[in-house]
C-alpha cells in the first residue's frame, strides 16, 4: 500500500537484483535451518539505510542467515542481499548496517535460513535535512509483561506512515511485580539478575504478537530507564531488589542487563562507548529526536530515609534542590544543552526523556514523588534557566516512568510560578499501573492535580497508551492514544485527548 511519502523518491533500477530462491542454499556457512521466533526489527533510520535485526532460536553454533531487503512486499524488486552472522555468544541475535538506499524511502526486509524464514519488516530511510513533509513520532514506555496484554502496542503497530517509534524506557521490567493476567517466572525468585535471566526476559518480551507487529512496522529508537537493570538504580549505586535476595553483586548485574540489552535491540554500540545510549535523530526540517540517559551517569536519589507513604514524602527534602546533584552528568548535559539550542536546528525539538520533568505536587511545592526530576530538581531548574537564557525555541518533552498521561508546561522552577521553557507531554504506560491503582482511584488524585499544578492542563491517571506526535512548519499536533483495556488479549484503541501547540507559544491547547 502506497503512503503519502511513496515508495521510492528516485530510480532503483541500476540496484535491482534477481531474487533467486535458491540462492541462499549456494553461499557458504548459512544455516540449515532456525526459527525467528522473537521476530525481526529496524533501528535508528540513516539518510541512506537501516539497522535491522533479528535473532534465531536455539542456535548451537556461529553461522549465517540471509538478508534480503526489497522496494516491494511480495520481494519481486530485490535490491539488497547479503549474509549476516548470528552466535550462541550473542544469544542468537544479529544486526547489520546497510547503506546505499534513497532517502526518504521505504523498504521490506526479511531473513532467512536454508529452510525457514523470518517474518516480514518495513523500514523508511530518514528524509534529507530540509524536507519540508511533516514528522509524525509515536512515543510509549512501561510495558509490564505481567501486569497486562500489549493491545496498545496492536494499535501502535497500525499507525499510519510513523517516521520513528520510540520507547522512553522500561522495555522489560526485571521483576516480575504487580498482579495481571499474565505471569513472569524467570528466575528463582521472578526477577532477573543473571545474564541468562536478562535474555530469558528479552526473549519472552519480544515473543508477543503484537510487540513483534510493532518491530515489523516501525523503525524503532529507545531510551533506557531503570528496570532494564534494577528498580531506581544509579550509575553504581544499586536500587530496590523488591525483596528479593541479591544474588548478583549490583555491577556485574548492571553488566548483564547492558549486554542482553544491546543484545535485544537494533542498535549498533558506538566505538569506544559502548554503553552510551543518548542520541540525537534528525528527521527532517521540522523536527528531530533528542534521547537522554537518566541512570548511567546519575546521582542516587535524595533524602534516603526520609518518612514516605509509597511514593509520597512526607517531609521536604531539600537535598533534591542542589544544582551539583545531577541525573544527567557533565558531559551529557553540555551535549544535550549544545544540541537543543544549536544554530541552523529544526523547527521542533522532541526529547525524549525517561522521567517526567514538570512539577507534581500534592501540595504548594511539595513533591508527590522525587522518583522524577522533582528529586533533582536543582538540576532540573538550572538547566531550564540555561536553555532559556540560550534562547531555546519550541522544546517539546516526552517523558514516562509514572505511568500516568500528562500535559503542561515546563518551566525554568517546575512550577507555573516559573518562566515558561517548553511544554511536557507525559505518554502514560503501556501495561504497568498507574496511580489510580495504587492511590484508591481515578477521582481521589486527578481530580486535585490541576489546582495544585495549574501549569499541568491534562491529567490522567486511569488509562493506559501511548502518544502520537505529528509536526510542521506552523505547529505540534498530540494524541493521547489508548486501549480498552489491557486486562484483555485483544481491546480496541481510541483517542484518549488531543492537544495542539502553536509555534512559539509554549502553549497547550487540547482540542
Amino acid at each position: 500500500m502506497l503512503t503519502r511519502r511513496g515508495l521510492l523518491q528516485g530510480a532503483l533500477g541500476a540496484s535491482v537484483v534477481v531474487a533467486t530462491p535458491g540462492w541462499a542454499r549456494k553461499r557458504p556457512g548459512v544455516l540449515r535451518a532456525g526459527e525467528f521466533a522473537q521476530g525481526v526489527a529496524s533501528g535508528i533510520p540513516a539518510l541512506h539505510g537501516a539497522t535491522l535485526w533479528t535473532r534465531v532460536d536455539g542456535l548451537e553454533r556461529a553461522g549465517f542467515v540471509v538478508l534480503e531487503v526489497a522496494s516491494d512486499r511480495g520481494f519481486g524488486n530485490v535490491v539488497e542481499r547479503r549474509r549476516m552472522r548470528v552466535t550462541p555468544g550473542a544469544d542468537g541475535t544479529g544486526r547489520v548496517h546497510i547503506g546505499g538506499l534513497p532517502a526518504g524511502s521505504q523498504f521490506f526486509y526479511r531473513f532467512h535460513t536454508r529452510t525457514s524464514e523470518s517474518p516480514v519488516g518495513r523500514f523508511r530511510t530518514k528524509r534529507p535535512a530540509d524536507s519540508a513533509e511533516p514528522v509524525r513520532v509515536a512515543f510509549f514506555s512501561c510495558q509490564n509483561w505481567q501486569t497486562g496484554y500489549f493491545t496498545g502496542h496492536a494499535g501502535l503497530a497500525l499507525e499510519d506512515d510513523l517516521d520513528l517509534a520510540v520507547c522512553v524506557g522500561d522495555y522489560i521490567y526485571e521483576a516480575a511485580s504487580d498482579p495481571g493476567p499474565r505471569v513472569d517466572k524467570i528466575g528463582p525468585d521472578q526477577s532477573a539478575q543473571t545474564l541468562e535471566e536478562y535474555r530469558e526476559k528479552y526473549r519472552m518480551y519480544r515473543s508477543d504478537p503484537a510487540l513483534q507487529a510493532l518491530h515489523q512496522a516501525h523503525p524503532y529508537a529507545i531510551c533506557w530507564d531503570d528496570h532494564e537493570v534494577e528498580s531506581s538504580y544509579y550509575r553504581d549505586h544499586g536500587g530496590n531488589v523488591q525483596g528479593r535476595e541479591r544474588r548478583v553483586p549490583f555491577l556485574e548485574r548492571r553488566r548483564n542487563g547492558y549486554q542482553a540489552f544491546f543484545e535485544h535491540m537494533p542498535v549498533i554500540r558506538l566505538r569506544g562507548e559502548r554503553d552510551r545510549i543518548y542520541r540525537r535523530i534528525g528527521l527532517g526540517a521540522h523536527a528531530e529526536v533528542v534521547l537522554t540517559d537518566l541512570h548511567q551517569y546519575a546521582d542516587p536519589p535524595p533524602c534516603e530515609g526520609a518518612p514516605s507513604e509509597g511514593p509520597v514524602i512526607l517531609v521536604p527534602c531539600e537535598e533534591a534542590k542542589d544544582p551539583k546533584r545531577t541525573l544527567l552528568g557533565a558531559t551529557q548535559r553540555a551535549w544535550l544543552e549544545q544540541t537543543l539550542t544549536r544554530p541552523g536546528r529544526p523547527a521542533w525539538e522532541l526529547w525524549g526523556t525517561s522521567m517526567m520533568l514538570m512539577a507534581l505536587d500534592n501540595a504548594p511545592g511539595q513533591p508527590f514523588t522525587i522518583g522524577e526530576w522533582s528529586g533533582w530538581e536543582g538540576e532540573r531548574n538550572s538547566l531550564a534557566a540555561s536553555l532559556k537564557a540560550k534562547g531555546i525555541k519550541d522544546l517539546a518533552a516526552f517523558s514516562g516512568d509514572i505511568h500516568t498521561f500528562f500535559a503542561g508546561q515546563w518551566t525554568t522552577d517546575g512550577r507555573a510560578t516559573g518562566s515558561s521553557v517548553g511544554v511536557e507531554f507525559v505518554s502514560g504506560s503501556m501495561t504497568s499501573s498507574g496511580i489510580s491503582e495504587s492511590f484508591g482511584g481515578q477521582s481521589t488524585f486527578t481530580d486535585q492535580v490541576r489546582d495544585i499544578n495549574p501549569h499541568i492542563t491534562y491529567a490522567n491517571t486511569a488509562r493506559r497508551g501511548y502518544a502520537v506526535v505529528e509536526a510542521d512548519a506552523k505547529e505540534l499536533r498530540v494524541i493521547f492514544r489508548s486501549p480498552e483495556s489491557v486486562k484483555e488479549k485483544v481491546s480496541k484503541v481510541e483517542d484518549l485527548a488531543k492537544f495542539r501547540v502553536e509555534r512559539g507559544t509554549n502553549v497547550v491547547e487540547q482540542q
